[in-house]
C-alpha cells in the first residue's frame, strides 16, 4: 500500500519491521529489526507456553505493548510487521488466532499492522535456525526436553517433548523434581541421606524439609520445581553420590532421545546441537558427549534464536 503525506504531498511506503520471537517455558525473547537490519527493539520476558492458561496472552501482550511504546517515538509513518515466531505448547490448535488477537489488542491506538506471520513450535524454530537446508538434530533441554530431527528431504521427526506432567526427562523441571524428591527421601528415609536436603531448604528458605509442600502446592509448581534444578549439580560437585546418579539418569534419557531421533532420520544427520539452559551444566554435557561423540559432531547452541529468526525474514525480503 502506498501512502501520501497530506501536508507535503509526499508519497511514501509503509515502514517494514522484521520480528523474531522465541517463546519458551521459562522466558520469551523478542528482536525487532528495521529494513536495514538494525535492531530497534530487543528484550526478554517471562514464559509464554500456550498450554498454561493465560500465560501466553499475558506475556505477549506486555511484550508488544512495550515494543510499540518504544517504536512510537522512532517511527513516524505507518508500520507493518513481519513476524517469525516459535512458542512452547503449539499442540494447541488455535495458537495462530490467539496470537493475532493479542497483537490486535496491543496495537490499538498505533498505526501498526501485521503483514506476515509464521508461528509454530519454539523447538522447530530453533531447528530451522541451525539447519535451514541440511539434515541435523537439535536436542533441547530447558524447562522441558525434546529432540527434533530433519532428514535430507527436509522431513521432520521428533522424540520426547510430551510435557512436564508426562515426560520431559533430563529437563530443568525433571532435575528440579528429582532434587526435591531426594530431599524429601533424605528427610523421611534413614538410608537416603543427601546434602540435597540442606540445599533445598536453603534454596526455598524453609526450616523443615516437609515445609516444601506448602511452597510447591500453593504456587506455580512448574516454576517452583524448575528453580531447584541447579541444586543437583551443586550437590554433585560437592561429592553427593545421589546427585551424581540423578545426573547420570538424566543424561541417559537425553542420549536416548538423540539416538532414537537419529534412527528416525536414517542415521544421516552428522550434527547435533545442544540447546537450552540445562546445557550450561558442563558435567551433563560431558556425559552426553562421552556417549555419542563417536557417532555425531556435537555443538553447544550459541545463536540468539529470536534474532536469527528476524534475520531470516529480512533475508527473504531481500531476495
Amino acid at each position: 500500500m502506498i501512502m501520501t503525506d497530506p501536508e507535503e504531498n509526499t508519497v511514501f511506503k509503509p515502514s517494514k519491521l522484521y520480528v523474531g520471537i522465541d517463546g519458551g517455558g521459562t522466558k520469551t525473547d523478542i528482536n525487532i529489526l528495521d529494513s536495514e537490519g538494525r535492531i530497534v527493539f530487543s528484550e526478554s520476558y517471562g514464559p509464554s507456553n500456550l498450554l498454561n492458561g493465560s500465560e501466553f496472552e499475558d506475556t505477549v501482550l506486555t511484550m508488544f505493548r512495550d515494543a510499540f511504546l518504544k517504536l512510537k517515538g522512532l517511527l513516524r509513518v505507518k508500520t507493518v510487521m513481519n513476524i517469525n515466531s516459535g512458542f512452547a505448547g503449539t499442540s494447541s490448535d488455535d495458537h495462530e488466532q490467539r496470537f493475532r488477537n493479542v497483537f490486535r489488542k496491543a496495537a490499538l491506538g498505533y498505526d501498526i499492522s501485521l503483514d506476515s506471520l509464521k508461528i509454530g513450535s519454539d523447538a522447530l524454530l530453533a531447528l530451522n535456525v541451525y539447519f535451514p537446508d541440511r539434515p541435523g538434530l537439535l536436542l533441547i533441554s530447558g524447562t522441558g526436553s525434546i529432540c527434533y530431527g530433519k532428514d535430507q528431504e527436509g522431513r521432520l521427526f521428533r522424540t520426547g517433548g510430551f510435557g512436564y506432567l508426562i515426560d520431559d526427562a533430563g529437563s530443568g523441571f525433571w532435575f528440579g523434581k528429582e532434587a526435591v524428591k531426594a530431599a524429601l527421601e533424605s528427610y523421611y528415609h534413614y538410608d537416603r541421606k543427601t546434602i540435597l536436603e540442606d540445599l533445598v531448604k536453603e534454596h526455598f528458605g524453609i526450616e523443615r524439609t516437609d515445609d516444601i509442600f506448602n511452597i510447591i502446592y500453593r504456587s506455580d509448581p512448574r516454576s517452583a520445581i524448575s528453580s531447584a534444578s541447579e541444586l543437583v549439580f551443586t550437590a554433585a560437585d560437592q561429592g553427593c553420590g545421589i546427585a551424581g546418579d540423578i545426573i547420570k539418569r538424566g543424561s541417559d534419557e537425553l542420549i536416548n532421545l538423540v539416538r532414537n531421533c537419529s534412527e528416525l532420520i536414517g542415521g544421516k544427520a552428522p550434527f547435533v546441537v545442544l540447546h537450552g539452559s540445562v546445557f550450561r551444566q558442563e558435567r551433563l554435557v560431558e556425559l552426553i558427549k562421552s556417549e555419542i561423540i563417536n557417532d555425531l559432531n556435537i555443538y553447544i547452541s550459541d545463536k540468539r534464536i529470536a534474532l536469527e529468526a528476524a534475520n531470516m525474514l529480512l533475508d527473504q525480503n531481500d531476495l
